[in-house]
């Protein structure tokens, strides 16, 4: 494998690791000031973000406010190639109303010189609308 492949994945990797156990401690300052954040489908969650400032505002922040606790993602496949890292995870959470929300996620994550400037995450979107209600 070529070394901006395995750069990527141990990156990724190395922060997935953190997130398993609730802590995005290796996971935040991988973010670019100019990331993109753009979560597929049509629910309520489905949004687009451009920037750090606006990914944080407007897709990590209200999400983290609708869990009673800590927040959980474990990685179950994680795939390089190049400039791309493909994570397949499996979530662990509890809304403040009690709502459990494990959802299956696929991240697709384009690195450009050990950031993360864009990300495309696809989830399930009726899980995501039921267990935690319309973001606002």
């Amino acid at each position: 494998m070529d070394k901006p492949t395995e750069t990527n994945r141990a990156l990724i990797a190395k922060a997935f690791d953190g997130l398993a156990e609730g802590d995005p401690t290796d996971f935040i300052p991988l973010f670019d000031e100019t990331i993109e954040w753009r979560v597929m489908g049509s629910s309520a969650w489905s949004k687009h973000a451009q920037g750090l400032e606006a990914v944080t505002r407007d897709l990590v922040g209200p999400l983290f406010a609708r869990f009673a606790g800590p927040y959980l993602t474990t990685p179950q496949l994680i795939i390089a190639d190049g400039d791309h890292v493909a994570v397949q995870a499996k979530g662990d959470a509890v809304s403040h109303e009690g709502d459990r929300y494990d959802n299956d996620y696929c991240f697709v994550f384009t690195m450009r010189d050990g950031k993360i400037v864009k990300v495309a995450e696809y989830m399930d979107t009726i899980l995501a609308d039921r267990a935690l209600g319309t973001g606002d």
